[in-house]
């Protein structure tokens, strides 16, 4: 019997310790809310955003980053603030100019604070007459792009003609001293093997890692190629000899030099002898060289996408008249 009524004392002493912490508690709830419900004047910071930046400016340095204000508002505000600072934009299209200074006056950027903030606050002091800017005057110019590319192609397939930059060149935008150092804006590395059907890729531009507050007018180019199927022809083909000095002439062995042309079916059907001129030049006899001439392929449609001699040199021997 007697530890029960124990217990039951233990219990109701607990008990009255909840209920205790529990008013307790509601109290400074109450007390709190009461406080933070109050008007305070004290100071905060506020983190700064420019925007509006003149398109024909960059800024060189950002100003400063953040804002010592005192302000007149409820403790639940001055809480927010301190649990995150407000972030505040400054209009840089307000700036003053004067012996090419650029500035904002202490009016205009109490202004651009009043108008950020809301009823429960009011500004009463901040810690900046002036904020000055350092900007750096923009150059812009067009420059070529260059394709960084690496193709491999399937058995029997070749590109014809030239690949296409879509577009070719770009317009580039920052400080001039930055902006006179480039020429060319080169791509990213484009790889593809085993190709055997036209291509059309988007390739990313690549700015050179030092430069910094440049702008590029396209962040992508198109690379479009026509990839064609080709086959093989050899057209036989007589060797002229040039520059034969007067009153000679020579025969050479062989008279007649085959070339191994590469090209779609439609365009090989299409070939002649006459399309072609192969020339060896007499001028380039020597004692070294003896009776033997250089010969090269002067001549051959360029609708070809490849045309080769088979034979380096060939054998002449003289005839006077």
């Amino acid at each position: 019997m007697e530890r029960q009524l124990e217990w039951i004392r233990t219990g109701l002493k607990k008990r009255k310790v909840k209920v205790f912490l529990i008013f307790l508690l509601c109290a400074s709830l109450a007390w709190l809310i009461n406080k933070l419900s109050q008007t305070y004047t004290s100071n905060t910071t506020f983190n700064i955003t420019y925007v509006n930046i003149p398109s024909e400016f960059l800024l060189a340095n950002t100003p400063k980053k953040e804002l010592q204000v005192r302000l007149k508002a409820v403790g639940f505000q001055f809480l927010g603030y301190h649990l995150k600072a407000k972030e505040i934009q400054l209009d840089v299209s307000k700036v003053m100019h004067k012996d090419e200074s650029y500035y904002l006056t202490s009016d205009q950027i109490r202004i651009q604070l009043e108008a950020q903030l809301n009823n429960y606050s009011t500004l009463t002091d901040f810690d900046s007459d002036v904020i000055y800017f350092d900007f750096t005057s923009l150059k812009s110019k067009k420059v070529p792009v260059r394709a960084m590319i690496e193709l491999t192609f399937a058995a029997n397939h070749i590109l014809e003609g030239q690949m296409l930059l879509q577009p070719d060149s770009i317009q580039i935008s920052g400080p001039k001293s930055q902006i006179d150092t480039i020429n060319v804006i080169e791509t990213e590395l484009l790889k593809i093997d085993d190709l055997n059907n036209s291509f059309s890729n988007d390739v990313a531009l690549k700015l050179p890692k030092q430069l910094n507050g440049i702008t590029l007018s396209n962040d992508f180019v198109r690379v479009i190629g026509n990839v064609v199927k080709f086959s093989e022809l050899v057209i036989e083909v007589p060797v002229t000899v040039i520059n034969l000095p007067p009153g000679i002439k020579v025969r050479t062995f062989p008279e007649i030099v085959e070339v191994r042309c590469q090209g779609t079916l439609e365009r090989l059907k299409e070939l002649e002898a006459k399309d072609f001129e192969v020339i060896a030049d007499y001028s380039k006899v020597s004692s070294e060289t003896g009776n033997r001439l250089s010969v090269r392929l002067k001549q051959y449609p360029k609708t070809l996408n490849n045309a080769m001699i088979d034979t380096n040199e060939i054998e002449f021997i003289l005839r006077r008249e």
